[in-house]
């Protein structure tokens, strides 16, 4: 898509910003997203029809109070399908393979597009691999993505006759990466969305059953992760054999803080990051720390929430660089609460508490969805930000994570 095109149809959808707004993009999907399979992309904005695309892919960009005020539908001949809006929170870091997940089984596949947005001010130069179910390669597509804009490419032609079973899509930028497919049976499309960890795992734990009836995993080393300029992101991926039914998960972890970021000191540092599939509906905490001038811990999750929605907290309390904390996160799913309780020295210093709402029969949903390499993975933690996220996402150079342990307790 040309950048004129990504200019106008944000001139053409952009309100008036509230005082509170947040930046919001829509995929637009045409026909050229299913091979010529007669597709469109509608948008609501504040109930407002706006139909921006009549056979044209590309990027919109719509300052809203919320997620509730934005809608958007890829209509096929089978029907329509939701469009997830998202935000710079939902992209991955540069560099990473990222898995697409939901597609249809093999044989259901009409069609295939596969593509990714690229939100920064650089060309991504990105790559789609695509896989049969045995894991044998069947073709790789290469394509490049303006700034701020959105490209996709016939998968199937690439796959030489092959069934596509699994699609990986990587970028040299930040980037969000996704699928469209057309259905044989004439059902409305699919769109596959990135699942997994937003980088390389740096361990891989077991959830065990324990003789206590509870799930627990090995432990790690009093420093599992000490972040730097190369690595500044520590990544736990926890696999399961099966589908948990977990009424409370309980997180810990150690934190000695390095220096806040110079880029902006009272950035959202992060102390841990821990999710399902994906972070629409899966996150259950997102764990950090606000440096001087703000002085804040905080956390947020949403769990089996509607897109854009979540439940959060916050306490005030000044982190000193240099010490070493230790928290303690509690989902009670069965209670519907969620817990953060910081540590020094062993005394708690801060702790506050947020709702949650889980669905499910109030049962968080520990199942295995990876496959490949990653095959088994059920959740993933993550430790700190990348250098150059957006802001206020600060990376956390000099801190390091330690003995993390996770105990989670069946429904």
């Amino acid at each position: 898509m040309k950048k004129g095109f990504a200019y106008a149809a944000l001139c053409a959808l952009t309100l008036a910003a509230p005082a509170a707004a947040e930046r919001i993009y829509v995929p637009v999907l045409g026909t050229t997203a299913a091979a010529g399979g007669g597709l469109a992309t509608k948008v609501w904005v504040d109930g407002v029809e706006r139909q921006v695309s009549a056979g044209r892919t590309g990027l919109i960009t719509i300052e809203a109070e919320s997620f509730a005020s934005v809608r958007a539908q890829l209509a096929g001949r089978g029907g329509a399908a939701e469009v997830d809006a998202f935000t710079e929170e939902e992209t991955y870091g540069a560099g990473v393979d990222v898995q697409l997940g939901g597609l249809p089984q093999p044989r259901a596949i009409a069609a295939l597009s596969v593509g990714a947005a690229n939100l920064s001010e650089q060309t991504a130069f990105c790559k789609a691999t695509l896989s049969a179910r045995n894991g044998n390669r069947l073709g790789e597509i290469e394509f490049e993505v303006g700034p701020m804009s959105l490209v996709q490419r016939d998968a199937l032609a690439e796959a030489r006759g092959g069934r596509v079973s699994e699609v990986r899509v990587n970028c040299d930028q930040s980037f969000y990466p996704l699928a469209v497919a057309s259905q044989a049976s004439g059902a409305p499309p699919i769109i596959a969305k990135g699942i997994g960890p937003n980088g390389p795992c740096t361990l891989w734990l077991t959830l065990n059953r324990q003789v206590t009836g509870h799930y627990t995993a090995a432990s790690v080393p009093d420093v599992f992760h000490e972040a730097t300029k190369a690595n500044p992101k520590g990544i736990i991926c926890l696999k399961a054999a099966q589908s948990l039914q977990i009424g409370k998960a309980v997180f810990e972890w150690d934190t000695t803080l390095g220096p806040w970021s110079s880029r902006d000191r009272s950035g959202v540092h992060n102390l841990a990051y821990f999710f399902l599939d994906r972070y629409r509906s899966g996150v259950v905490g997102n764990v950090n720390a606000l440096g001087p001038n703000k002085n804040q811990l905080k956390f947020m999750q949403n769990v089996g929430m509607a897109q854009g929605t979540n439940t959060n907290a916050k306490a005030g309390y000044a982190m000193q660089p240099g010490l070493t904390y230790h928290q303690i996160y509690t989902f009670d799913a069965a209670n519907k609460t969620a817990t953060l309780k910081v540590l020094l020295d062993g005394v708690q210093i801060s702790g506050f508490t947020a709702p949650v709402k889980p669905g499910n029969n109030q049962t968080l949903v520990v199942k295995p969805f990876g496959t490949g390499s990653l095959t088994g993975l059920s959740m993933t933690a993550e430790f700190g930000n990348y250098l150059g996220q957006h802001h206020p996402e600060e990376a956390t150079v000099g801190w390091k994570y330690g003995r993390f342990k996770v105990d989670m307790t069946p429904k």
